[in-house]
C-alpha cells in the first residue's frame, strides 16, 4: 500500500500520478522525517502554528466560561473561604469534559471552533463536509487532558502520511485545513 506524499491519498499500485491532487508518484524517494518535512515546507509549519494559536484561543474561551460559571455557582457556598472559588484543580474531569464538548459541538455544527475560525482553519471529513458529532467527539477525546493531546499529536505526526492529522483524526476520517 502506498500513499501520496502530498495529500496522503491511497494510491493504486503502479500509478504515476495521485488521482486526488495530481502529484507525481516517486517510489524511489527516501522517506523523510517529520522534522525534515517541517523544515522543508513553510506551509506545513504555518498550518501547525495556526492550529496551536487556535487551540490557545479556544482554551482561553473555555477557561473564562468555566471560571464565570464556577464563580456564579460556587460563590454562595464559599463566602467564608474565597480561595475555594478559584481552585478549578478540584474539577479536572469536569474541565476536560467541557473542553471535549466545546470542541466537538463547535466542529460538528460549524466545522470549526472560534479559535479555528479566527485562524482560517476548518475541520472536515474526507468527503469535505463537517464531521458528525460522533466523529468530532472521536477526534477531540484526547483533549480531556493535555498529555493525551500531546500523545495524539505526536502519534499522528510520526505514523501518518498526512501531516495535517492527529492520530485520532485517522479514526474519525477528518483533517484540518
Amino acid at each position: 500500500m502506498i500513499f501520496c506524499s502530498k495529500c496522503g491519498e491511497e494510491l493504486i499500485e503502479g500509478s504515476k500520478y495521485c488521482t486526488k491532487c495530481g502529484t507525481p508518484v516517486n517510489l524511489e524517494a527516501k522517506a523523510e522525517t517529520v522534522v525534515q518535512s517541517f523544515e522543508k515546507d513553510p506551509l506545513l509549519r504555518d498550518h501547525w502554528i495556526r492550529r496551536v494559536i487556535a487551540y490557545i484561543i479556544d482554551n482561553v474561551i473555555v477557561a473564562v466560561a468555566i471560571a464565570i460559571v464556577s464563580l456564579i455557582v460556587m460563590l454562595p457556598f464559599s463566602i467564608a473561604n474565597l480561595s475555594s472559588v478559584f481552585n478549578l484543580l478540584n474539577f479536572p474531569f469536569i474541565v476536560g469534559l467541557l473542553n471535549i464538548l466545546y470542541f466537538a459541538f463547535a466542529e460538528s455544527y460549524r466545522g470549526s471552533t472560534i479559535g479555528k475560525g479566527l485562524m482560517g482553519l476548518k475541520v472536515s471529513t474526507k468527503s469535505d463536509g463537517n464531521p458528525s458529532l460522533d466523529k468530532a467527539f472521536i477526534r477531540n477525546i484526547s483533549k480531556v487532558h493535555p498529555i493525551l493531546l500531546l500523545l495524539d499529536l505526536v502519534g499522528g505526526l510520526i505514523t501518518s502520511t498526512d501531516l495535517h492529522q492527529k492520530y485520532s483524526d485517522r479514526f474519525a476520517n477528518t483533517s484540518v485545513a
